[in-house]
């Protein structure tokens, strides 16, 4: 046991819900002790429904270390789950959480491995949020979790619209990805950060792997259970460097091309998914036919 008792949860949005919805539950059986919500806005829907089921919500100025070291008093771990594109505010939380005295600090990861930076760049404000964070002696645990399989498929805005029975990916195709499901997700960083030891947890990355598949895999077993053709384009691998290279900032071209090139999946040997033999996650094919 880790001796974590009392969590703090910043973003409690698209992700961090669900991560609160978990710790919750560990608190029907006594392992938690405590779960606040750290938010912009008390009466927004997501603040609403967790008040509802039993966490602590606080409002907060981002922009202020008294707000923010005021809401972490006596908190054991800072979990953030902000957006990729919205980062900002998780190096005012690290500071405001050092000097509250919170003993674990969780950044916004949950993608693919960022201590290789080679693998999806425009993650650089990630990897430089690891290093403020040992430079100021903070332990840290970075969750990787792959791509949300419950959310990729369904993305119009990267051209993966399966509900209009559509695919848009890069390259050949057959580079493997790791997926797992926003739910299951949280599941294994809610137990980690209670069950595991604290030596498991301090300084270290924790990778979990619901499914991995290549976009052609997928898409020949879901053809398969649905009887349906998909509408497949495929962007040249070219093509895709040469948006990069016209505008280093298209993250839709940087995530096909990492994708193709085998950056969306984790190092099968790395993975903790055996630290917790009873997680069971669900397979994309179940996640994905559930909904579609």
């Amino acid at each position: 046991m880790s001796g974590f008792t009392k969590f703090a949860v910043a973003g409690a949005g698209n992700f961090g819900k669900f991560i609160v919805k978990e710790l919750l539950e560990l608190k029907k059986n006594g392992s938690v002790a405590s779960v606040s919500v750290l938010t912009r806005s008390a009466s927004n829907a997501n603040s609403t429904e967790l008040a509802g089921l039993g966490a602590t919500i606080v409002e907060v100025d981002y922009e202020s270390a008294e707000s923010i070291s005021k809401a972490l008093a006596g908190i054991d771990v800072a979990i953030c789950a902000f957006s990729p594109m919205a980062l900002g505010p998780q190096n005012n939380i690290a500071d405001s959480a050092k000097a509250a005295g919170v003993k674990l600090f969780v950044p916004s990861e949950y993608g693919v491995d960022t201590e290789d930076i080679n693998k999806i760049p425009f993650q650089r404000a990630k990897f430089e949020l690891q290093k403020k964070l040992k430079d100021m002696g903070l332990p840290y645990t970075l969750f990787q979790t792959g791509t949300w399989s419950d959310m990729c498929f369904f993305n119009p805005h990267f051209g993966m619209d399966l509900s209009q029975k559509k695919m848009i990916f890069g390259g050949k195709g057959d580079g493997p990805i790791s997926f797992t499901a926003r739910d299951d997700a949280a599941r294994f960083i809610a137990h980690a950060l209670v069950a595991f030891p604290k030596e498991k947890l301090e300084w270290k990355s924790i990778r979990m792997e619901g499914d991995r598949q290549s976009m052609n895999s997928f898409i020949a077993q879901y053809e398969a259970l649905r009887g349906v053709k998909i509408d497949v384009t495929r962007i040249p691998a070219e093509e895709l460097e040469a948006r990069l290279k016209e505008n280093s900032s298209d993250i839709v071209a940087m995530f096909l091309l990492a994708w193709d090139r085998g950056g969306g999946a984790m190092d099968s040997a790395g993975l903790s998914n055996g630290e917790w033999p009873e997680w069971n996650p669900k397979s994309v094919i179940d996640v994905v036919a559930s909904v579609a």
